[in-house]
């Protein structure tokens, strides 16, 4: 079909044209809630990545006329289902990217009907240990990476006689058995990197039969234990990775070689770029670590010094305030017994003065017996009176 005639009838959701050979209809990144785009039935490529689509239903995309589909993207939805059957009908389906989805589980036979299947694209799902045991005669090439994989069982790939490719990279898997690949005959090429292996007898096991099987793999169990900074980074092969699928894409099918070599050769780009940032950032780890230690030791000396500089500050302080409170109460002491003493004296003095005068102001008081002025001589003091007043010419001293 013309081009001009392809624009016209395409959807207003999505972008029509002509790519690598292909009539395809764009629709990325519309907030689609389903694969009802209104694009026109004869597109050979349609791209419905970035959208919102949750569901695959049975028959779907055969019902709205998507039959002559080779490349098929479904990428960064948050598809969670797929019916057993949603896939009917696409007899031409070559390429199929599920990746970056909300997938925990698929049927086992979901593919088995697209007999043109070639790559399968599951990346970035979360199957942890429900793995879909898939059955395709037709499928050359799998991803699983990024999918939270913990453990696969001896039977997962038992209906994938035709892999050459398999990608189980960046996953939680501790050890797998080599019984796990002894199905994949034709395996040429397999990708354990980024998971966490225990590296024992299981693992250098599977490390001899793929040696011995002459597939090509990185190994992750090596003989060296430490590991020199940036020898990882040296290297890593990343030639072979960039440029595989262009063969592969050739081997396909002769009018999708430039689709496959594009969108493959990219996710493999991005794996190495991301398997890069991966090492960096362990050697970084290993180096914050000891900068970590360093800076707790540091606070350590610091809080010692610190505890013990407050510490003298404190002591100190409470000594010279024990010393003036000790003066002030001695002073206060000998203040209040001076007062007292200062009050009684003159409380004294008072007494005293008060028995004088009492004596001095009663004029008319007979004098007291001789036995208390000899007794109390303090308080009849001497008293001379001159009588030459009265005419008899002496004087009396009472005593």
């Amino acid at each position: 079909m013309p081009r001009a005639i392809l624009t016209r009838q395409c959807s207003s959701f999505c972008v029509c044209d002509t790519w690598y050979g292909l009539e395809r209809a764009s629709c990325v990144g519309r907030h689609l809630y389903s694969i009802h785009t209104g694009a026109p039935n004869n597109v050979q490529a349609l791209d419905l990545s970035d959208n919102v689509i949750s569901l695959l239903s049975n028959f779907e995309l055969a019902d709205v006329g998507m039959t002559k589909l080779k490349y098929l993207n479904l990428s960064e939805n948050a598809i969670s289902e797929i019916g057993l059957n949603a896939f009917d009908g696409l007899t031409n389906l070559t390429i199929l990217d599920l990746s970056k989805n909300r997938l925990h589980d698929i049927s086992d036979e979901v593919f088995e009907r697209n007999r043109n299947l070639r790559i399968l694209i599951l990346s970035k799902n979360n199957f942890n240990s429900h793995v879909p045991k898939l059955r395709s005669s037709s499928l050359m090439e799998l991803s699983l990476d990024s999918c939270q994989i913990s453990h696969l069982p001896p039977d997962t790939f038992n209906g994938l006689t035709h892999v050459r490719r398999l990608d189980l990279s960046n996953n939680l898997m501790i050890q797998m058995s080599t019984i796990v690949v002894q199905t994949l005959h034709v395996l040429n090429k397999l990708s354990l990197e980024g998971n966490p292996w225990s590296c024992n007898k299981i693992m250098f096991e599977l490390q001899t039969y793929l040696n011995t099987k002459s597939i090509e793999f990185n190994e992750v169990c090596g003989k060296k234990i430490n590991v020199k900074k940036f020898e990882k980074m040296i290297n890593l092969p990343t030639k072979s990775r960039s440029y595989h699928h262009l063969a592969n894409a050739s081997m396909l099918f002769d009018e999708t070689k430039s689709v496959t070599e594009y969108n493959v050769s990219n996710t493999l780009k991005d794996k190495n770029l991301s398997t890069c940032e991966q090492m960096i950032n362990q050697m970084h780890v290993v180096d914050y670590k000891s900068v970590v230690y360093w800076f707790l030791l540091l606070g350590f000396i610091l809080g010692i010094s610190s505890g013990v500089f407050i510490s003298y500050i404190w002591l100190s302080r409470m000594c010279l305030c024990n010393r003036r409170y000790r003066y002030h109460e001695q002073f206060n002491d000998e203040l209040i017994t001076s007062q007292r003493l200062s009050l009684l004296d003159s409380y004294l003095q008072g007494l005293i003065s008060s028995d004088r005068s009492l004596i001095e102001s009663c004029p008319g008081t007979p004098p007291p017996q001789y036995r208390d002025v000899m007794l109390r001589p303090n308080l009849y003091p001497p008293r001379v009176s001159n009588l030459n007043n009265n005419g008899n010419g002496y004087g009396e001293m009472y005593t």
